[in-house]
């Protein structure tokens, strides 16, 4: 950060779904730089609801966004277990 480069870490979902009409993203890190690319996700993210709103929000720092995606996993495989 020192020398103005900061990074995002960003769990993605979506698959061939998400190619087509957007992902949903889980993006971590300094909320800096996440401000600096809100508005960029936001129009990149799957939109849902009623408004429709984009899946997408900041969820902490660093690692905090491919922690959200673990947990995601983690739920659809219990899921996928259940049905097999």
């Amino acid at each position: 950060e020192k020398k103005g480069i900061m990074f995002i870490g960003m769990g993605i979902s979506g698959g061939e779904e998400g190619a087509r009409n957007g992902p949903s993203l889980m993006p971590g890190g300094p909320r800096k730089a996440y401000d600096l690319i809100e508005p960029i996700i936001m129009k990149c993210a799957a939109k849902a609801g009623d408004p429709e709103e984009p899946c997408t929000g900041y969820c902490g720092p660093i690692g905090a966004g491919n922690y959200v995606k673990m947990v995601h996993n983690g739920i659809e495989y219990g899921d996928m277990q259940l049905i097999g």
